[in-house]
């Protein structure tokens, strides 16, 4: 019997996976959290720094940012438990990888977006999907 065939080896690795999943989650939250503050605020200001043309009107950015905050509420449980609350986790993943067709689709301004969030998107795919699998493993 090897350790990984342990079930104590496989406690320890879900409780690694876990830890790690969480600090890449809050990083990706505190990331759009930046956005979504400074898009309510200074919604100019934000467009100048990420090369885009003058919002007009000045509320679109605003808008877009206070809903980008309300969309990462709901992503709090997921982030306290994800193992219990799955579905925020999933719903996250797949938001960012739509977002990025979206962005990509919205022509070249939108393109340094679509890169943030299909990165993103892609490494919390991983670290989330090899979460659950020693989670599964972990169960007897």
């Amino acid at each position: 019997m090897s350790d990984a065939q342990t079930l104590s080896f496989t406690k320890a690795q879900t409780a690694s996976r876990l830890r790690t999943y969480k600090v890449l989650f809050i990083i990706s939250i505190l990331g759009n959290l930046v956005v979504c503050f400074w898009c309510v605020f200074d919604p100019v200001g934000f467009a100048h720094l990420v090369f885009q043309p003058d919002p007009y009107p000045q509320a679109w950015p605003r808008v877009w940012g206070a809903t980008l905050l309300g969309l990462h509420a709901v992503y709090w449980p997921g982030l306290r438990n994800p193992l219990f609350y799955r579905w925020p986790n999933w719903c996250s993943i797949g938001i960012k990888f739509f977002m990025t067709i979206i962005f990509i689709s919205s022509g070249h301004f939108f393109y340094p977006f679509a890169l943030w969030d299909f990165s993103f998107g892609v490494i919390l795919l991983v670290a989330y999907y090899r979460l659950m699998l020693a989670d599964v493993r972990g169960g007897p």
